[in-house]
């Protein structure tokens, strides 16, 4: 183990059914933030709300604006009444036609909501991207004074903003964590599009911790840049493992049999005895060479013991 690393214990990763519910908004000067602090960066208030409170207090207020509208209408009915017959004619009339308005709000707020949240992104677009840039930028500042809360910041900011940059920061500072299984990590948001020694490294790590967050999307890259990682120091143990954490699903072995069949003989007497199983239970499949492979290997582990 690396006795730079630091052993940390990360804060509890909120996960949202949608990115935006992330995002929090000032309700005195409309910034905007993606982070948890308690008050506005910007004005110092503690004023700061989910986006969908914002847009529930914007859908009230239009109705109420309209409602207001009406109640006017019928209080200005009455007091123009050239009778009290009129005056008690016109009241009830406009309570008729309040109800009904009072009733179609009742219905409709939740579209009023929807609505008020789309017009809200459209409309302040240029400000969400602000206020992300301050959150991302008081990330970066903090690193220095704390690489773990640096990095929990760029992991809510990630989920809104998707750009390698973003990315390859949470890499680099998960290497200098000593990473272990009951962490709540994850491999596929983090896939950046180019060679990165510091990327492989990590999903060298990961395969070795928890191999279920080795995906097709990790096999691509690794497969794409399987020349340029074996050039690594220990590049070699980091295709094992990710050719190990292929056996986990018939999928996998079917789709990267040619990748497998490269790293097999290194692979756990587990993972073999895995794949013969596989192997010899789907034999339509087109495991090419990996058959033999894994047929001689197996036989081999059989005639030893």
């Amino acid at each position: 183990m690396n006795s730079s690393k630091q052993a940390v214990q990360f804060r509890p990763f909120t996960r949202t059914e949608h990115a935006f519910q992330k995002l929090r908004v000032c309700k005195r000067c409309g910034q905007f933030t993606a982070l948890w602090e308690e008050k506005c960066t910007a004005c110092g208030r503690d004023t700061l709300v989910p986006v969908e409170q914002y847009a529930k207090l914007r859908a009230k207020r239009y109705f109420h604006k309209d409602l207001a509208v009406g109640i006017a209408l019928l209080v200005a009915s009455i007091f123009f009444a050239h009778s009290s017959q009129q005056m008690l004619l016109c009241g009830i009339v406009g309570a008729f036609l309040l109800l009904p308005l009072v009733l179609l709000q009742h219905r409709i707020v939740l579209y009023e909501q929807r609505r008020q949240l789309i017009r809200l992104f459209r409309g302040r677009i240029g400000q969400i991207q602000e206020g992300l840039g301050v959150n991302h930028k008081n990330a970066v500042a903090l690193r220095q004074l704390s690489e773990r809360v640096c990095y929990e910041m760029l992991r809510e900011i990630a989920v809104l903003i998707h750009n390698d940059r973003i990315r390859l920061q949470q890499v680099a500072l998960l290497q200098s964590f000593v990473l272990r299984k009951d962490m709540e990590l994850t491999l596929d948001p983090l896939l950046i599009k180019s060679f990165e020694p510091l990327m492989v490294r990590y999903i060298g790590e990961v395969a070795r911790l928890n191999r279920e967050l080795i995906k097709d999307r990790t096999f691509r890259y690794v497969v794409f840049y399987e020349r340029r990682i074996l050039e690594m120091a220990g590049g070699e143990d980091i295709l094992v493992r990710v050719a190990s954490a292929a056996v986990r699903k018939k999928r996998y072995v079917v789709t990267h049999a040619a990748f497998i069949s490269r790293y097999v003989r290194k692979l756990p007497k587990e993972r073999i005895q895995r794949l013969y199983h596989i192997i010899q239970e789907n034999p339509l499949e087109p495991f090419g060479d990996l058959a033999d492979e894994v047929k001689i290997m197996y036989l081999m582990e059989q005639y030893k013991s």
